[in-house]
């Protein structure tokens, strides 16, 4: 087995990591849908946009790898100054060039509804950009280079990070940094480099060399990960006090098994991180896919989470107060158009949770299954116009909740 030369690389990276960021000249914020073929359809009520962020990585040979990341981006309605979170993918090697625009939607209206901006770039190596390299490759199972590959990953995170902290809407002194997979402990060596304005760090999931058919549950090479976890804590906590993480994985993960992230957390609290590990009970028939089909279960932890260290705004939505039971198609909104007496049909079709909105302006929307109440009320939006400052011309409230009529809140 060749010996890993992460920790050499890993010190090196760490000391121009933050000033060869920082250095960086600024990125022109070029919409991307100019340059397609047909403009996308983005999201008014959640002012989503498209923004190119020039980036610049080394693969784990040495190998530069460029190109202009593909950043969505959410925001509020109004002129900020906006808290900023930016969050990571993860990694499906198999699949990398197929990824297409992240945007994690319903974690983007979580984020904006306790008032931050949102950025969500796509990695060099995935989608349109996989033709450029593959920087995050960890290159063998038996001699993995995860060092390298987690430092490309996190030197793009910061440069998304350092060209939103220069728009003139956000707050940079109050970022928080999400990521899920490989994005998970990507966003972990981000906080490493210390650069100025984070104040938080949410792993979700996080690990690189998962297999869930090969070795499900169990990594290449846990103990580099180990390693590499113990070194990132000691780059936090080199400028004190280190800054807060919350990780949450599941009991059924079939990347990461929770043995390994107990490992993992334990190494990190060791070096001096702060970290709060959450091991949440199996979800669906894979855990590590929590944080894009499990809202309703982690949106309460990270509320929980944020909320000392001044970000108190819920993101979640609690289902409103119950008025009545559903009596079937009697119950739909008064002066209901065909249209909109269809989707409230379906609506009662549709399996439990499940949600129906309405602005009483003739739009509506509905949702079942996991962020319902959000999905309802962001479908509802959708045909809502705004002003320039994002604010829509009505407000769409949630009607009925599963099996009941509810009293109306947004």
């Amino acid at each position: 087995m060749r010996p890993c030369r992460c920790w050499l690389l890993l010190g090196v990276a760490w000391a121009v990591l933050s000033s060869a960021v920082q250095a960086q000249a600024p990125a022109a914020a070029v919409p991307a849908a100019a340059a397609a073929s047909a403009p996308e359809r983005l999201q008014a009520d959640v002012r989503e946009a498209i923004v190119r962020v020039p980036a610049r990585v080394e693969d784990a040979f040495g190998k530069t790898v460029q190109g202009e990341l593909l950043v969505t981006t959410f925001r509020p309605p109004g002129p900020g100054p906006f808290p900023l979170v930016v969050i990571s993918h993860g990694r499906d090697t198999a699949r990398r060039a197929e990824y297409k625009r992240m945007r994690y939607e319903s974690a983007a209206r979580y984020f904006v509804r306790k008032g931050f901006a949102v950025a969500v770039p796509l990695r060099l190596g995935y989608g349109e950009l996989a033709s450029a390299g593959d920087p995050e490759s960890s290159v063998s199972c038996e001699a993995p280079r995860f060092g390298a590959a987690l430092r490309a990953a996190a030197e793009q995170i910061l440069t998304v990070q350092a060209f939103m902290a220069r728009q003139p809407d956000i707050d940079a002194s109050r970022t928080v940094l999400v990521g899920v997979s490989v994005g998970g402990i990507a966003t972990l060596a981000a906080t490493s480099a210390h650069v100025p304005g984070q104040v938080a760090a949410i792993n979700f999931a996080g690990g690189h060399g998962g297999d869930p058919e090969k070795h499900p549950g169990d990594p290449c090479q846990s103990d580099q990960l180990r390693r590499l976890y113990r070194a990132y804590a000691e780059g936090n906590a080199r400028t004190p006090p280190p800054t807060p993480t919350l990780w949450i994985y599941a009991e059924n993960d079939q990347f990461f098994n929770p043995g390994h992230a107990r490992r993992w957390a334990k190494a990190y609290a060791e070096a001096g991180g702060q970290v709060d590990l959450r091991v949440l009970p199996a979800f669906g028939t894979d855990g590590h896919k929590l944080f894009t089909a499990g809202n309703d279960v982690w949106q309460p932890l990270v509320d929980e989470f944020l909320a000392p260290l001044g970000f108190a705004p819920p993101g979640r939505i609690a289902s409103p107060p119950l008025a009545a039971p559903l009596a079937g198609e009697s119950s739909a909104p008064e002066g209901s158009k065909a249209e909109q007496l269809v989707g409230f049909q379906k609506f009662l079709a549709a399996k439990l949770p499940r949600a129906f909105a309405i602005d009483g302006q003739g739009h509506w929307g509905y949702a079942s299954g996991d962020d319902a109440l959000s999905r309802a009320l962001a479908f509802c939006g959708r045909n809502i116009r705004t002003d320039a400052s994002g604010t829509p011309a009505s407000a769409c409230q949630l009607y009925a909740v599963d099996e009941h009529l509810v009293r109306s809140s947004p």
